[in-house]
């Protein structure tokens, strides 16, 4: 994870196996040495309260000064003096490749003095007036044969007068390591995390456009709003290894993270609850809302704010869609509760990550899935809408059937000298002639209509049909459909004067579905 820098974090929790199962798959760069820990945010240090009478070199022997684990040291609103002691070994020193630097990754502006040596600083640490906001994560070069093998003395100080605010574990890191933009510690995976943010941007896109049409608009504007929480919380979190801010903007930025993880549960929650919960939608999602809200309030940690955002929300929707599968025994809901179920425990598994790479490819496969089982309901729905269709088609032409049949439509003809009136149900077929059309009567009569096949059409009931690109035929005429063969594209309608009419090749399908519905052709 961090081959050249020769410390750790903070002991964290979880499975320390699946955690190097992790790394091992995402860090195939990584030199797989053992990291040698000189520095540990566990070891007791001394600090002393900055006072207008402590200058340096400060006298951390005063009754004022204290020893507690460096992983509490808490310079917000505050000014110290923070002593650290640093034995190394020969086998130490030696690990270390030079050039050297300190990295300190703190809420803080510092100052850090190695065996009495300035190193440098990092804006300018003081009181709520004279301090200069220094950059959250910080490194100060070692000159060469400044670290010596024995005892060593680590001096830094520190103050965060901006904080907005107080976050229980303000510094995150003190290291020596190989002398480098601290930033590529911060954010290891930056490449594959600006593919899941491509990915998620991608998505929102998709599903944005998607919502532009009534149908499941709701569904996709949550989709859009899950995939603009994940983005924005994935920016967030690779923010700090990309631009390199001042440390008050941590806040804001764990703020923004803090928010955009919930929006990402509670998105998630509604989703589950319109697709399971049916009537009882509204009462689960103001349980969850309740509940996700309560636990971010009783936390004071903005990490288990965070998770909880997230998997409150996440485990109500699995028990919407456990209790749907139980009662219905439905497969998509049973799907859906393995997914949830599956993307729960991954997270738990690997806690330590939930604010790296690793939990946004969790994420990202979960709207995947999400977005899998959108697109088979638009499938069913587009399919369901095409029968609906087809049957509210099928009912008209009956209904044109019956009008016809009962008081038949009078089609009028008009020409030099006369005016021919006919009922349209004694047409047994129309054909193109330029700009007219001729009309061929049962009887075997023709007579011409003063206009185009398409202006003819218009003016006859449903129940004649376009066929060709040249013939129109009254269904009600129809004995059959002949082709060459079963699976043969061409064809032609057989009428009941025994006149064939040629059927376009596109419209074969159409034809012989209209011709099946019509009575007079199964008869």
């Amino acid at each position: 994870m961090i081959s050249n820098l020769k410390s750790i974090l903070h002991p964290v929790t979880g499975s320390r196996l699946f955690r190097g199962f992790l790394l091992l798959i995402l860090m195939s760069s990584a030199t797989g040495s053992s990291a040698a820990e000189i520095i540990n945010l566990q070891d007791t240090v001394t600090v002393c309260e900055a006072r207008p009478s402590v200058q340096w070199p400060v006298n951390f022997n005063e009754a004022y000064c204290q020893k507690m684990p460096l992983m509490d040291v808490d310079p917000q609103k505050n000014e110290l003096w923070v002593e650290i002691p640093i034995a190394l070994t020969e086998e130490q020193l030696a690990s270390l490749p030079p050039p050297l630097a300190l990295f300190l990754f703190a809420k803080a502006s510092s100052e850090a003095y190695l065996n009495e040596a300035l190193l440098g600083s990092n804006g300018r640490p003081g009181n709520s007036d004279n301090e200069i906001q220094g950059a959250m994560d910080s490194y100060f070069f070692i000159p060469p044969g400044l670290l010596k093998i024995g005892e060593n003395k680590l001096v830094l100080h520190l103050s965060a007068q901006k904080s907005w605010l107080d976050l229980a574990r303000p510094i995150h890191l003190i290291s020596i390591g190989t002398f480098s933009d601290p930033r590529q510690y911060v954010q290891q995976y930056s490449e594959l995390g600006l593919v899941l943010l491509g990915v998620l941007i991608t998505g929102f896109v998709y599903f944005l456009f998607k919502s532009l049409t009534p149908s499941q608009r709701s569904n996709n504007i949550l989709l859009v709003l899950m995939c603009l929480c994940a983005s924005v919380q994935l920016f967030s979190e690779m923010s700090r290894g990309i631009v390199g801010y001042q440390y008050p903007l941590h806040d804001l930025r764990l703020i923004v993270v803090t928010f955009m993880s919930s929006g990402f549960g509670l998105c998630l929650l509604i989703l589950i609850a319109k697709q399971f919960a049916r009537r009882g939608a509204l009462h689960w999602i103001y349980a969850g809302v309740i509940l996700t809200v309560g636990s971010m309030l009783m936390v004071s940690s903005f990490d288990l704010r965070t998770i909880a955002g997230t998997f409150i929300p996440a485990i109500i929707a699995t028990v919407i869609s456990a209790l749907f599968w139980w009662r219905f025994r439905s497969r998509q809901a049973g799907v859906s509760t393995i997914v949830l179920v599956f993307f729960i425990v991954l997270n738990i598994v690997a806690a330590d990550y939930f604010h790296e790479i690793v939990y946004f490819i969790f994420v990202s496969l979960l709207l995947a899935f999400l977005f899998i089982q959108q697109a088979l309901e638009s499938n069913d729905l587009f399919a369901q809408q095409k029968q609906d269709k087809e049957t509210i088609g099928k009912l008209r032409f009956r209904l044109e059937q019956t009008v016809q049949q009962s008081s038949p439509s009078v089609l009028t003809l008009k020409s030099v000298g006369k005016v021919d009136k006919i009922n349209t149900a004694d047409i047994a077929y129309c054909q193109a002639a330029k700009d007219f059309s001729e009309i061929h009567l049962l009887n075997g009569r023709q007579l011409l209509y003063s206009g185009t096949l398409k202006s003819l059409e218009a003016e006859l009931p449903s129940t004649f049909l376009r066929v060709h690109r040249s013939y129109m035929v009254n269904l009600e005429q129809v004995q059959r459909l002949s082709t060459s063969t079963p699976e043969s594209s061409n064809g032609s309608l057989i009428l009941s004067n025994n006149k064939q009419v040629p059927v376009s090749r596109r419209l074969v399908p159409a034809v012989r579905s209209a011709v099946a519905d019509s009575p007079e052709s199964s008869a």
